[in-house]
This record gives structure tokens, sequence and C-alpha cells, in this order.
């Protein structure tokens, strides 16, 4: 009877733990709207805990500055931040798009030129007959796709999407703001509602999680900075137009590994294509294009040697070749987001797992590198 009752505290321990995970999991999936802001009020909050911590310190005599007060300035010199960045990209690519609008006919003569070089080379493909015009394939593939749109559906669903984002960015905001305040309650309150023997472990789990993940938000925000920094000076010396907006552009799209990369590319050599379009009309496409992919490729090797080894790797405590490994495998669950959050995901399960599972081999060798200034 004892060797039963000792064979069951065994198994239950990690099957309970399994069982509440898997709830958790199942919840997350089914209010995966609000999981969505609460994952982007968390990673708000993380940025914001660095500065935080620095306010907290801080003593002029008997002045000291309090929780709520540091919560608060760290959270709006955060906000700025963000906002700035904002501004830098949507006002010249508002002002871009009002130029474009705006820009006389003849500026554009250069594309029937080139619609002719396709025109014919889809024709001695046999891609085209010889009764059909590209341009008229065009206007027609416009016009049916515009015929198809329901103009007041479209509408009704523009308005319910500009609804659902203010929702969505005043959530946010008030999750992060609270989620910065009262991180020590909320805590001690997960804590509490957890079984009296698993408390321990998810007391180090929550603080080492949310270490690592505030170092981890604090560095790729960095690396955002250097980044748009670097492209910013290279564009610039190349006389290259609208070279800050591109840069911001390349900059931010260092969050989604890899592929950003090639996004912004794409994006800035139209940019920088349309700017130049914009102040003449004898530009040199292909020796503008050369540029700013050069200028692109250069910074994200610089990148992916340097910066990204040592800020996600060494954030995470996880060697390079792993960090990887889980971009990709995430990437191929859920596609962009799912590389976005790869790391941040991996890391929490990593933590978990050495806390609850530390005993199995497979586990000790996978998580051996958190014990590095285990804290």
């Amino acid at each position: 009877m004892a060797a039963n009752n000792s064979l069951l505290k065994k198994y239950i321990r990690p099957i309970s733990l399994l069982a509440g995970m898997t709830l958790v999991i199942f919840l997350a999936w089914y209010f995966s709207q609000i999981t969505m802001y609460v994952i982007i009020a968390l990673i708000l909050a993380m940025l914001c805990l660095p500065l935080k911590r620095l306010l907290v310190k801080i003593k002029i005599k008997t002045f000291k500055i309090g929780n709520a007060l540091a919560s608060s300035l760290s959270f709006v010199a955060v906000l700025v931040i963000l906002i700035i960045i904002f501004r830098l990209v949507f006002i010249p690519v508002a002002n871009q798009v009002n130029a474009v609008a705006n820009a006389d006919p003849q500026t554009f003569d250069f594309l029937d030129s080139n619609l002719a070089k396709a025109d014919q080379l889809l024709k001695n493909y046999n891609l085209l007959t010889p009764d059909q015009q590209l341009e008229d394939v065009i206007t027609q593939s416009v016009l049916d796709f515009i015929g198809k749109i329901n103009i007041s559906e479209t509408v009704g669903n523009v308005l319910g999407l500009i609804g659902d984002l203010f929702m969505g960015i005043f959530s946010v905001l008030f999750i992060a703001f609270f989620l910065l305040k009262d991180i020590p309650k909320l805590q001690a309150a997960v804590v509490s509602m957890m079984p009296t023997y698993l408390q321990k472990e998810t007391t180090h789990t929550l603080q080492r999680s949310k270490k690592l993940l505030s170092n981890y938000f604090l560095g790729l925000f960095i690396e955002i900075l250097i980044m748009g920094g670097l492209e910013f000076v290279a564009l610039y010396f190349m006389g290259i137009p609208n070279a800050l907006l591109i840069s911001v552009i390349g900059g931010v799209l260092v969050i989604i590994p890899y592929i950003g990369s090639v996004i912004a590319l794409a994006v800035g050599s139209v940019i920088a294509v349309m700017s130049s379009l914009l102040i003449t009309n004898d530009i040199d496409m292909i020796t503008i294009v050369l540029q700013v992919s050069l200028t692109c490729i250069g910074c994200r090797i610089l990148d992916n040697i340097f910066l990204q080894p040592f800020i996600a790797a060494r954030s995470v405590k996880a060697n390079p070749l792993e960090i990887f490994l889980v971009v990709l495998a995430s990437g191929y669950i859920a596609g962009i987001p799912g590389m976005m959050l790869g790391i941040p995901a991996y890391t929490i399960v990593r933590v978990i797992a050495q806390e609850f599972f530390g005993n199995i081999n497979f586990v000790k060798t996978l998580t051996k590198s958190l014990d590095t200034g285990n804290s």
C-alpha cells in the first residue's frame, strides 16, 4: 500500500502540471484576441522594466521615487520613443503617397517603354497572344477586381477594423501599465493559486522568465536602433532620398527574423526609386536598387554575425544554432507571428522545463546554459 502511495505521489505532480498547462494553452487559444493583447502588453512592460528599476534606485537625500511614479515615468518614456519611431515612418510615407498622387504624369513616362518591353517578352514566350496588350490585360484585371468589391461591406469592414484597432491600442496600454506597476503583486497572486508543493518552482519560474525576457526585449530594441542608424548613415552618404524613412523601416523589421530582411530590401528599393523619380526622371534605377540592396544585405550580415548572436543568444542564454532552429520551427508552425514570438516562448518553456522537470537528462542538457548567472 505504501509503495502504491509513493508511486502515486511520484506521478501525480507531473500529470497535474501537464494538465494545468494544457488548460492554460486551451484558454489562451480560445481567447486568442485577448491573449494577443496580453502578449503585446507584456512585451511593452518588459521594455519599460529596466528603466523602472533604474528610477526606483534613484535617491536624493530623503526623496525616493516610488513604484507608481517610476512605473509612470518609464511607461511614458518608452511610449514617447515608440511614437517618435512611428512618426518617422508614418508621416514620410503619407507625404510620399501624396507626392506620387500629385506627380506630373510625365514623371512616369519611362514605364511605357518598360511596359512595351515586357509586352514583347511575354509574346515571345507565347504568354500573350499577338492581339493582346499587357496594358489592357492589367487594366481589365484591375477593373474585374474592383467590380467584385462590395462597397458597403468594405466600408463596414474598414470601420470595424478602425474600431478594433483603437480598442486594441487602449487595451494594450491599459494592461501594460498595470502589468508594469503591479508585477510583484501579480507574481504573488499567481504563486498563491498554485498548489503548495509547486509554489517554490513557480516563484523561480516567474522571476527568471521576467529577467530573461526583459533582457531580450531591451536587447532587441537596442538592435533596432543600431541597425536603423547604420542603414541611415550608409544611405545618406550615398545620396539616397528618404534615407531616414528607409532606415527606420529596415530597423523596425529586425523584429521579424530573416524574412524581415527581404521585406526591408524590397520596400526600401521601391521607396528609393519612387523618391528619386519625384526629384528627376533621369535616374539609374538599377544603381539605386543595388545601393539600397547592398546596404540592407551588408547591415543584415553584420546583424546576423555580431548583433543577433550577442543579443538574442546571450540575453536568453541559448546557443545561436538553437535560436536559429527555434525561429525556423516557430515560423513553420505560426508564420511571421511565430517567428517574432518564437524566442520568448522558447525561453519561457526552457525555464519551466528546468524548474519542474530538471531531473530528466534531456531537460538537463537543453537547459544547462540557463545555470550561468541563474537568478
